[in-house]
């Protein structure tokens, strides 16, 4: 099946005079839920739906236990998660403090089957 998308036009925000620009943005066809893939994973596996909520809520509270104590976590297939900063310089490496710190946010970076996933997949103009 082929990943829908469609052209939306956006401006320069530097250049007033600029003409509109179009670039592909991908159309979601719909939301799959926590209780859904609970089900779906059970239908494949020996788990219960519940056991399969369970597990997956154990495994955000251990992710960001790990990330908040400054650890990569690493989770075969599915990827790696890590902590990242943005903030404002210093002149000098002692000036760099805490304040310097503006947000934090979480990397994620693909695993193997699912860099192979984005470069297969296929796509489809909307009509």
């Amino acid at each position: 099946m082929a990943v829908l998308f469609t052209p939306v036009g956006k401006k320069s925000p530097t250049i007033a005079e600029a003409p509109m620009q179009y670039y592909p943005r991908a159309i979601q066809r719909g939301v799959i839920d926590l209780d859904e893939l609970s089900q779906q994973i059970s239908v494949s596996t020996t788990l219960t739906e519940t056991d399969c909520q369970a597990v997956v809520y154990s495994l955000v509270n251990i992710v960001s236990r790990e990330l908040e104590k400054g650890n990569i976590v690493r989770l075969g297939h599915l990827g790696s998660f890590q902590i990242s900063v943005k903030g404002n310089a210093s002149p000098s490496p002692e000036m760099v403090t805490v304040q310097n710190i503006k947000s934090a946010s979480i990397i994620y970076r693909p695993g193997v089957r699912f860099k192979k996933l984005l470069a297969s997949l296929k796509f489809s103009k909307k009509k």
